[in-house]
């Protein structure tokens, strides 16, 4: 069976392969240098938790749940990064597309493995700033600070999956669509 693959925009299934051996490539060495830089902030911010004996022990918390944020970070990045490294492109047709499908959905139960590194370093965001009279008013500071923050994360990440990866997944659905 002849796949017509220059609807997807790829001329052949040699140019699909390759771009998609150059954005797995990529995403391998994204994670890779993430999970060094949440270990990083992991050590910095257990080090200053830990050794700062002039703070409140509720600044040290906070420091410490931040650190245990970037540690469940480093992990998650970790994982994707094995992940990453282990795509195998000599599987059969049906199962690579069956791959690419999954490894490229925007949204998947993968997501919901950031929710705790999120809420931890809310959490220690939270206690390392709640001073003076206005503690509401500090929280609801934080809290629009980190929103804030992944909100500019999610809407990077959407645009970057949209012109790299939807075109993949794209030409891969409708592959497997044509293979049945």
């Amino acid at each position: 069976m002849k796949l017509n693959i220059k609807k997807y925009s790829f001329e052949n299934m040699d140019e699909f392969t390759h771009k998609l051996r150059n954005e797995d490539k990529r995403n391998h060495m994204i994670t890779k240098n993430m999970k060094w830089v949440m270990l990083v902030f992991t050590v910095l911010y257990s080090g200053i938790g830990l050794l700062d004996s002039d703070s409140l022990m509720r600044v040290r918390i906070g420091y410490l749940f931040a650190a245990l944020g970037f540690a469940l970070f480093a992990i998650i990045m970790w994982k994707l990064n094995k992940e990453y490294r282990s795509v195998d492109y000599g599987v059969p047709l049906f199962e690579m597309l069956t791959q690419v499908v999954v490894r490229y959905k925007l949204f998947h139960k993968k997501v919901v493995w950031s929710i705790a590194p999120v809420l931890c370093i809310d959490i220690g965001m939270v206690l390392m700033t709640l001073e003076g009279e206005n503690i509401f008013r500090n929280i609801i500071l934080q809290q629009a600070l980190i929103f804030g923050t992944f909100s500019i994360g999610l809407t990077i990440g959407t645009m970057i999956w949209r012109k790299r990866q939807k075109p993949l997944r794209d030409a891969a659905l409708e592959m497997l669509a044509e293979l049945q």
